[in-house]
């Protein structure tokens, strides 16, 4: 399996295939509040849950851009990373967030993980960068993000949190991960619980309709 591709060093323009401009990624400008936004978007079968484990119990909303960054946010309008259409403050935006357990909060704050969109499959793969053990079950495969989404968040945001998880651990080899449109499985959870619907191509986030009881017979 090939290394992870990575971004050089300094940052200049973002690059085509995780903007905006043409694409069908999300809308750029948005009325729904933060929490409101993800609430909506990061349910599944009816309930709100983590985007990496599926857990549905202490969960939460969490920035990708701390929500204290303002600075951060306007520079990265300013040179393009997000349109200008975007929410003048991150924590105000829902497409600079996902809900997660709080156990993948802390990891994600604690900067052992990194979520990298792939736009080849479209997806966004969760990446192991520290080598955390609880954390390699998730290795490699796509969480539950739908970049058709009008919530969907920036691809340019993982970037940057990309590149601080890699400077937080400067010793680390490149992760291996498969890449390919043919091999960029969704994690367990999601296809074991049929959150996501192949016909359609997009997650079931309503209640499931109860099981048709109508052709049991009664006994004779």
């Amino acid at each position: 399996m090939p290394p992870l591709s990575t971004f050089s060093l300094p940052l200049s323009a973002l690059p085509a295939e995780y903007g905006w401009i043409d694409r069908d990624y999300s809308e750029l400008a948005t009325t729904t509040d933060f929490n409101t936004g993800i609430d909506e978007r990061d349910t599944f079968l009816g309930a709100r849950a983590c985007v990496i484990c599926g857990n549905t119990t202490s969960l939460r909303r969490c920035h990708i851009i701390p929500a204290e960054e303002r600075e951060t946010w306007s520079n990265l309008r300013a040179r393009g990373w997000i349109p200008q259409q975007a929410e003048k403050h991150p924590n105000l935006e829902p497409r600079n967030g996902m809900i997660m357990c709080v156990d993948h909060q802390l990891a994600f704050n604690a900067k052992h993980f990194f979520v990298r969109f792939v736009p080849d499959t479209r997806r966004f793969v969760f990446i192991n960068y520290s080598e955390n053990p609880s954390l390699q079950p998730f290795h490699g495969k796509a969480i539950a993000l739908d970049i058709n989404h009008r919530h969907a968040p920036f691809p340019s945001l993982c970037i940057i949190h990309e590149l601080r998880v890699r400077g937080f651990n400067p010793f680390k080899l490149q992760p291996i991960v498969t890449v390919t449109p043919d091999d960029s499985p969704w994690q367990d959870w999601i296809m074991s619980n049929g959150v996501f619907n192949n016909d359609s191509g997009t997650f079931n986030r309503s209640i499931p309709p109860p099981p048709d009881t109508t052709a049991i017979s009664a006994p004779g």
